[in-house]
């Protein structure tokens, strides 16, 4: 199973992309670290984007749902 970004099937999720992450009216910029297509999850690092975010963030990953990223750009 392949997960895809706005149901495009132009742009599936890979490792390594650059998303936002939108949670109500904050966007927190993200890199995809692990895709669970199961549960139409992926596991993304906020380490080392923005060195104010990595003081303002206690937490350096997370999961979220799919539906809750916007890709930025990918990964390399």
């Amino acid at each position: 199973m392949q997960l895809f970004y706005d149901g495009d099937t132009d742009w599936p999720v890979e490792e390594y992309d650059e998303v936002v992450v939108v949670a109500a009216e904050c966007r927190f910029p993200a890199l995809v670290r692990k895709i669970l297509p199961k549960r139409k999850e992926l596991l993304v690092s906020f380490e080392g984007i923005d060195p104010v975010l990595d003081l303002i963030i206690l937490r350096k990953s997370a999961r979220v749902p799919l539906s809750a990223v916007e890709l930025v750009q990918r990964g390399c």
